[in-house]
């Protein structure tokens, strides 16, 4: 899954800098939430790496925002140069000094906990007043560009299901239920005319469950039937792993685009078994999938100062020069906080599971 993984996060750099590429932004990210939910119930369910619910949760605390953190502090920082230096007030300032005080409040604790960061997708400001909102561009102020990383509103997505999933991956019935409900309830919203429209597309958690449950499901039914039939194996595991980078890849090159993405994920379901043996024989793999975490919560920080350099040498960020500019620097920059902080809470996580051991 490792570079899959990676390939699916530069997917979303490109598409915050120079637009559709490979899958896209959207799709990209409801990927990850299927990864998710496969890597989530192998943990909780085959592996049992935790002991207790308290060192799962801990360890996800060390997986996301120490990182985050450390990424949200370079960005404040970069906020503030700009605007005690160059004069330049970002628009983390502008919108924060625009909202009322519950508003104010409000970005103020996602900013620091990520929690809600995806509900603030569906707030605005009406005369005056922050308040919840079906679109979030029919709106005074947009509230989502006071995130210091705003692409981390997946995080609080993210956040959600890992406070649920020690009580439902564990339980087959209670999440097919659960699944079952998730995708009603996308079929509703759907026939209402707001399924399909952001942010209700793929921000909204209720709906977006059901794609960490399908990765889930894929886990737990489909790798134990391949299993069975002792078709996991080192040879095929490579043609589907390549096959599916593949497709991701030339993606954005097809003709046909809602049948591709639904043949794309159906494909996506029924190979992670395959993709995630890939991943667990090949080191180098697994190498190239610890950059993804980095990359995503890193690239809109390289984007607002290296964009900000190449527009003074007469480069624009979102030409496909400035694109690939911005990619190289996210990649060179997720490598060195991989290899500082990255490294360093590794070591912390890896206390968590042999504490728990003890």
């Amino acid at each position: 899954m490792g570079s899959i993984r990676t390939l699916l996060a530069i997917a979303v750099v490109f598409a915050h800098s120079y637009g559709f590429v490979f899958v896209g932004g959207m799709l990209a990210v409801q990927l990850f939430y299927i990864i998710s939910g496969f890597l989530i119930s192998y943990i909780l369910v085959e592996a049992q790496t935790y002991q207790s619910t308290k060192a799962f949760y801990k360890n996800r605390f060390l997986r996301l925002f120490p990182i985050y953190w450390f990424v949200s502090l370079a960005t404040l920082l970069a906020v503030f140069c700009a605007y005690f230096v160059f004069n330049e007030t970002h628009e983390i300032i502008f919108t924060f000094e625009t909202l009322d005080w519950f508003g104010r409040l409000s970005l103020a604790l996602s900013n620091v906990s990520l929690f809600g960061q995806d509900w603030l997708m569906f707030t605005g400001v009406r005369d005056g007043s922050f308040q919840f909102v079906s679109n979030f561009r029919e709106s005074e102020v947009v509230v989502w560009t006071g995130l210091i990383v705003p692409q981390s509103w997946t995080l609080g997505v993210e956040l959600s299901f890992y406070v649920i999933a020690p009580f439902i991956i564990t339980k087959p019935r209670l999440m097919l239920v659960l699944l079952f409900f998730s995708l009603l309830l996308r079929a509703y919203l759907i026939s209402i005319g707001l399924g399909t429209k952001d942010p209700w597309s793929y921000r909204f958690f209720p709906t977006e469950l059901a794609l960490f449950l399908l990765g889930a499901c894929s886990h737990q039914f489909l790798k134990p039937l391949y299993e069975s039939k002792g078709l996991i194996r080192k040879k095929p595991s490579i043609i589907v792993t390549l096959s599916v980078f593949v497709y991701c890849f030339v993606y954005f090159l097809l003709p046909y685009r809602d049948i591709n993405t639904l043949l794309l994920l159906m494909l996506f379901l029924i190979s992670l078994p395959y993709i995630f043996f890939f991943q667990s024989s090949q080191r180098w793999d697994r190498k190239i999938g610890e950059l993804s975490y980095p990359i995503y919560i890193s690239h809109m920080l390289v984007i607002w100062t290296v964009g900000h350099i190449l527009s003074k040498l007469g480069v624009d960020y979102k030409s496909l020069l400035g694109s690939w500019a911005i990619v190289i620097s996210t990649v060179i920059l997720s490598y060195l906080i991989n290899i500082t902080v990255g490294r360093y809470i590794e070591s912390r996580r890896l206390k968590v599971k042999s504490e728990q051991l003890a």
